[in-house]
């Protein structure tokens, strides 16, 4: 224990792959292998010989600060019913078995009913950013602070004079602070036509806004006298009302979203420095997300037409349209950057976001999801409107065959962006085991198993769906020993 507690402080002759234990402490060094004694085996310069900790100890391993040796050039997948999304090329499909070639473990067979979704070209685009696993690439800002979030010294964190902070753990951002008004801004990674989507949890009532195409522009300062050598002055303003909203986004978008309903605003800086918020009104902006859960939340916006639609928990929920006069020339989007950001507006709330996904947006309006049913597959074409209804009997040398109610029809893989299964030929979610393991690869996928053995390259997983898989670690971001879907469990003591 004396030389455990040791350790931990050690900062010298850090690597890039970083330990995380149940307790909350971090380790950096390097990651060798599982052994088959459920044994992870870690390395420090440090330390003359390889550490041993036993898996049930652990939380995350980060794998090289969360940058993969090759990520996955393609964002095809299949989704499972135990919630993995296995990435790959789908090659074959019959009334029996779904076949997947795949960059990490080469041809790869699943049973059909444990496969929920098919998506050959889920976005239509390119992804942008998948995460969170680097803490330095998100910034903080506080409207209360002009000169920026004050520096934080000692046990100074916990006075009541400073700006509550998120708190970054493993692959989420956490807010469980009683002080409100910090948000937690990401630049530079929205494209014009763009999706963005995200995991939310919370505790108590919900009380989010999230801007997004923000350019974070500063409103200009009231000329005053000041003298750099006295300490930074906080501005009396409350984070409560949407007037706040421009000086933390500039010209953006904001979405506050509650346990009952939404608000949607512009938020701009006027020529003459001045900020400025306006309410947008729609029709039908009730939710029922209730006093603590999970969802998740979809944005997409589309800089050059004005649309911006909302899904939670791929159901639509919301859309308007941003033109201002007759003709497209006319418009007048407000959001004029390319980054988006999260404030929680309660002090009551104790939020969790994860999951954070930016892509390209081809123009889609809607998802298969959206229209999935008990007892028809549903298959959603790449052009974004076309949509069948009916049973999906194969798929052969990139060709689907789908029996609708008009008839039969032939698909190019290339042309379809998903295929939602009926719900009533699913198999019923396997209950994971406690020794399960979550390979998380970078852009976009996860595989759940049972470790048996692996290296520093590769781990041999046991799934209970598609049995033993060797899993090329070339694309992992992140090994995660405690995944939950409970929304409790999945949280830190602190939160």
């Amino acid at each position: 224990m004396t030389w455990m507690c040791g350790i931990l402080v050690l900062s010298a002759a850090e690597s890039g792959d970083l330990l995380r234990f149940m307790n909350g402490d971090q380790l950096h060094g390097e990651f060798q292998g599982i052994n088959q004694n459920h044994e992870a085996i870690w390395k420090r310069d440090d330390v003359s010989t390889p550490v041993h900790f036993k898996t049930s100890q652990l939380r995350h391993i980060i794998l090289n600060g969360a940058i993969p040796a090759k990520s996955l050039t393609s964002l095809s997948h299949i989704s499972l019913v135990n919630g993995d999304r296995v990435p790959g090329s789908i090659t074959e499909l019959n009334d029996d078995f779904v076949i997947l070639e795949t960059p990490f473990s080469g041809i790869l067979k699943f049973p059909r009913d444990q496969v929920a979704m098919l998506a050959p070209s889920p976005l239509g685009g390119r992804m942008n950013y998948y995460g969170p696993f680097i803490e330095e690439e998100w910034k903080m800002v506080h409207p209360s602070y002009s000169g920026g979030m004050p520096a934080v010294e000692g046990n100074a964190k916990n006075s009541k004079d400073q700006p509550g902070r998120w708190v970054f753990s493993g692959s989420a951002w956490y807010w469980s602070n009683k002080g409100i008004g910090t948000a937690l801004l990401k630049e530079n990674s929205m494209p014009d036509q763009s999706i963005l989507r995200f995991e939310l949890a919370w505790k108590n009532r919900l009380s989010l806004a999230m801007g997004f195409h923000a350019d974070f522009a500063k409103p200009k300062e009231k000329e005053a006298n000041h003298d750099e050598n006295q300490p930074q002055v906080r501005r009396q303003i409350s984070p409560r009302d949407s007037s706040v909203l421009p000086m933390i986004f500039g010209n953006s978008y904001v979405i506050q979203i509650y346990s009952s309903h939404l608000m949607l605003f512009r938020t701009s800086i006027e020529e003459d420095g001045s900020p400025k918020v306006q309410s947008i009104q729609t029709n039908g902006n009730l939710v029922r997300l209730g006093e603590s859960g999970k969802a998740q939340v979809e944005i997409r916006s589309n800089r050059k037409t004005g649309q911006i639609s909302l899904f939670i928990n791929g159901e639509f929920a919301l859309q308007w349209q941003e033109i201002a006069g007759d003709n497209k020339e006319d418009l007048k989007y407000a959001g004029k950057g390319s980054g988006f950001g999260f404030v929680a507006q309660s002090e009551d709330t104790a939020v969790k976001i994860s999951e954070i996904m930016v892509a390209e947006w081809n123009g889609m309006p809607d998802s298969a999801r959206s229209l999935q049913v008990q007892e028809q597959d549903i298959v959603l074409l790449a052009n974004g409107t076309d949509r069948f209804s009916g049973r999906v009997t194969s798929l052969q040398d990139k060709k689907l065959k789908f029996d609708g109610k008009y008839g039969e029809f032939n698909f190019l893989l290339d042309d379809i962006a998903e295929i939602r299964f009926a719900r009533n030929r699913l198999a019923k979610d396997i209950e994971a085991s406690k020794a399960n393991l979550t390979v998380r690869l970078s852009p976009l996928g996860q595989i759940t198993g049972q470790p048996i053995s692996g290296n520093d390259s590769s781990l041999l997983l046991n799934s209970p769906i598609f049995g033993e898989v060797n899993v090329s670690l070339e694309s992992a971001v992140m090994l995660d020993f405690q995944p939950s879907n409970n929304i409790i469990d999945d949280w830190d003591a602190n939160f």
